[in-house]
């Protein structure tokens, strides 16, 4: 059970990731978490949904704003892998209770 558990958990898991990258990207400039949505550091345009699933989008980017081609780093999707395999881990190891 403990592995399906974990498996189940991973992928909500790394939307809390992403999450986290809005935090630690916002917070020491003073801005909200909650509103704008997300936005290109370097040309700040909108993030579409379809560019913004964790991991996945990165990659198929392959690290580039869609619009302005500037790098986004590797940080954010290794923040959204860590925290997902940290979940799953702990989902795994100590099941859901």
């Amino acid at each position: 059970m403990g592995i399906v558990a974990a498996g189940i958990a991973f992928f909500p898991a790394l939307a809390v990731g992403s999450f986290l990258n809005v935090v630690a990207a916002r917070v020491p400039l003073r801005r909200s978490v909650a509103s704008p949505g997300s936005a290109c550091m370097s040309c700040q345009n909108p993030i579409a949904w379809y560019d913004n699933v964790p991991v996945l989008s990165w990659l198929l980017l392959r690290g580039r704003c869609r619009h302005c081609g500037a790098s986004i780093s590797w940080r954010y999707p290794a923040v959204e892998l860590a925290t997902a395999l940290l979940v799953a881990g702990c989902f795994w190891r100590f099941g859901v209770s």
